[in-house]
C-alpha cells in the first residue's frame, strides 16, 4: 500500500522522519559521546565502550555524516548545534587515526583495506564540506588518504570504487592540490568501464541492486562535486536498470542479487525525482513507493538492518533522502508501475516474466533460483545443496561459468556447483592474522578473499535446471550427474553459503521460504544421477 506521511505540515508520498526517529538514538549509542575521552569521537562501540575489539573500525566513522546531515532536519534543529559537534568529533578522531600504521581498518588491526579508506574519506568530506571548519587539523590526514585512494583501484566490488573516486572528487572540492588531474581522469575512466551496457555495475561478477544504490549515492556525489556529465549518465543507466527490477518484483530482489542483499538505499534514487526527464520522475517515484511505502513494518528490509549498517552509508543515505522528499515537496501519490513485458538481461541473465498477475524471477547466474509474487503470495526455490561427507556444493551461487539459453518461460541453465567450506574464527587464526597483516598489511586482502569469498566451481558434479512456465504452473526440472554413490542431496535454504558483510540480515523467508503457493517435488535418485521435477501451481 501506499503511505502518505505528516511531515512538518507538508504531505508527502513517502515520509523517512520515522524511521529516523528510530535510528538516530542508535547511532548516538554507536559514538562515544564524552568530550574529556582520548576516544571521543569513535563510532566503534565495541573497541571504546565493550573493550571487545582491539581497534577502531575506521569504516564506522560514517556515523558522523549522519548526524551532520540529521542537523538540517527540521526534528532537530533545536539540537543541531550538538549534533554538528559530535560530526567534527567524529572527522577528528578519523583524522587522528589516519596517520597511523596500517590505517583505515574494518576487519582487523593493520588491515588498510580499500572499502575503510573510500568510504571513510567520503563521508568526513562530506563534513567537512557540510560544516566547513577550519582544515588545518585534518590536512595530513586527508592528504594521506588522498595519496592511497589514488594509488589503488578495486575492480570486483564496483561500489567501492566508486565511493573512492567520489571521496577524491570531494577531496578536490576541499583542496584541488591533494588531487591530480590526470590521475584523477584516469580513475575515472577505469570506474565507469566497470558498468555493463545493461546499467549494472559489476559487483562479484554480476548485478546487486544493494551495492547499485549504494554506487548511485555516489554518483550523484561525484556529479554534484565535479559537474561532469558522465556521472550523470551513468547514474541514469543505473537507475533504469534498478527501477526495472524492483518494478517487476514491487520491491527488493532479495537474493537474486549477486551479492544477496535485502536492502536498498534511497538517495540516490530520490535524486531522480526531480530528474528533467519526466519518465524517470515519474519511475523514480514508483520505485520509492514500491521500496518505502511502509518502512516501519515488521517486514520491511530496514527492520532487519543491525546498528553496524545504520552506522555505515545506510543511516546517511535515507536521512539525505528526507531532505530530498522535503525538497521535491511531492503531495500525491502515484499509482504503481505495471511491470514491463517479459524480459531476459542477456549479460547477467536474470529473466523477468508476468503471468496472469504472477511476477516470475529467473537468475540464471545464480544457477537457475527463482521466485515468484503475487500480491501477498510468494515462492522460493534456491536450487540444492549436495552433502559428500564433510563437504558441501552447493548450486545457488552466482558464477561466470554457468551457461543459459533460451527465453523467460523456457530456460534451460547448466554448470557445475561451488564447494562451500566452513570457516570457523578461532584466537589462533586472529594472531596469525595480525602478525601477517602487520608486515603485509593491504597485500593479504587478495588472499583473505579468496579464502572467505570467492569460490570457482568445481567439475565434481553437473547440474541442468529447466525452468519452463505454463498458463496454470511453473515446472522446474532438475538433474545433478556426477554422484559417486551415498550423497545426500536436499533443497537449499534461503540463506546464501556465501559471506557477504551487509549481507544475511533475517527475512522471513528464512522462516517461510513460501507462502499461498502450492507445489510438489517428485524425486529419483540412481545410477550416478539425481533427478527432480518440481510443480508449482499458479492457479489454486
Amino acid at each position: 500500500g501506499v503511505l502518505c506521511g505528516r511531515n512538518y505540515g507538508k504531505t508527502t508520498m513517502i515520509d523517512f522522519n520515522p524511521l529516523i526517529g528510530r535510528i538516530y538514538p542508535r547511532i548516538l549509542t554507536q559514538l562515544n559521546r564524552d568530550p574529556h575521552t582520548e576516544h571521543y569521537g569513535s563510532f566503534d562501540r565495541n573497541w571504546w565502550h565493550y573493550k571487545i575489539r582491539d581497534f577502531s573500525s575506521i569504516i564506522l566513522q560514517q556515523g558522523g555524516f549522519f548526524l551532520a546531515m540529521a542537523a538540517q532536519l527540521p526534528a532537530y534543529r533545536e539540537v543541531s548545534d550538538q549534533l554538528k559537534e559530535y560530526a567534527r568529533a567524529s572527522a577528528g578522531f578519523w583524522a587522528a587515526r589516519a596517520g597511523r600504521r596500517g590505517a583505515f581498518e574494518e576487519y582487523y588491526p593493520w588491515e588498510d583495506g580499500y572499502p575503510p579508506l573510500a568510504f571513510s574519506t567520503l563521508a568526513v568530506s562530506g563534513i567537512i564540506l557540510s560544516l566547513k571548519p577550519d582544515t588545518a587539523p585534518f590536512r595530513n590526514a586527508l592528504k594521506k588518504a588522498a595519496r592511497k585512494l589514488q594509488q589503488r583501484f578495486e575492480a570486483k566490488a564496483a561500489n567501492q570504487q566508486i565511493a573512492g573516486l567520489a571521496a577524491l572528487a570531494a577531496l578536490r572540492k576541499i583542496d584541488p592540490d591533494l588531487v591530480d588531474k590526470n590521475t584523477f581522469e584516469r580513475l575515472t575512466k577505469q570506474t565507469l568501464a566497470l558498468q555493463s551496457d545493461e546499467g549494472w555495475f559489476t559487483e562479484y561478477d554480476g548485478p546487486d541492486l544493494g551495492y547499485l544504490s549504494v554506487s548511485l549515492d555516489c554518483l550523484w556525489d561525484l556529479y554534484d562535486y565535479t559537474g561532469d556529465r558522465r556521472f550523470k549518465d551513468s547514474a541514469d543507466r543505473s537507475f533504469r536498470f534498478l527501477a526495472a527490477l524492483v518494478v517487476h518484483n514491487q520491491g527488493s530482489i532479495g537474493m537474486h542479487n549477486a551479492r544477496n542483499t535485502d536492502y536498498i538505499v534511497p538517495y540516490g534514487i530520490s535524486r531522480f525525482l526531480t530528474a528533467e526527464n519526466p519518465e524517470d520522475a515519474l519511475l523514480a517515484r514508483q520505485v520509492m513507493e514500491a521500496l518505502y511505502a511502509d518502512t516501519e513494518g515488521p517486514g520491511h528490509f530496514f527492520q532487519a538492518v543491525d546498528d553496524r549498517y545504520w552506522s555505515h552509508y545506510i543511516g546517511h543515505s535515507v536521512v539525505r533522502a528526507q531532505l530530498q522528499l522535503d525538497r521535491a515537496g511531492l503531495k500525491d501519490p502515484v499509482a504503481p508501475a505495471r511491470p514491463s513485458a517479459d524480459v531476459l538481461f542477456p549479460e547477467c541473465g536474470t529473466a523477468l516474466q508476468t503471468v496472469d498477475g504472477h511476477r516470475i524471477m529467473v537468475s540464471c547466474l545464480k544457477g537457475g533460483i527463482l521466485s515468484i509474487r503475487k500480491g501477498e503470495k510468494y515462492l522460493n526455490d534456491f536450487g540444492w545443496i549436495i552433502f559428500d561427507g564433510k563437504k558441501q556444493f552447493v548450486t545457488h551461487w552466482w558464477s561466470l561459468s554457468n551457461r543459459f539459453s533460451g527465453a523467460p518461460g523456457t530456460l534451460e541453465i547448466s554448470g557445475n556447483p561451488v564447494l562451500f567450506k566452513e570457516n570457523t574464527s578461532t584466537p589462533l587464526k586472529h594472531f596469525v592474522l595480525r602478525v601477517v597483516s602487520f608486515f603485509s598489511g593491504h597485500k593479504i586482502i587478495s588472499i583473505l578473499k579468496d579464502l572467505l569469498i570467492f569460490r570457482k566451481s568445481d567439475p565434481r558434479y553437473s547440474f541442468i535446471r529447466k525452468v519452463q512456465v505454463m498458463p496454470d504452473s511453473v515446472i522446474i526440472t532438475d538433474a545433478i550427474s556426477g554422484l559417486k554413490g551415498g550423497e545426500k542431496i536436499v533443497k537449499a535454504p534461503r540463506f546464501s553459503k556465501r559471506h557477504v558483510a551487509s549481507a544475511d540480515s533475517f527475512h522471513r523467508e528464512d522462516i517461510e521460504m513460501f507462502r499461498g503457493y502450492e507445489s510438489r517435488t517428485e524425486i529419483n535418485h540412481n545410477q550416478g544421477v539425481f533427478n527432480a521435477i518440481t510443480v508449482i501451481n499458479l492457479v489454486t
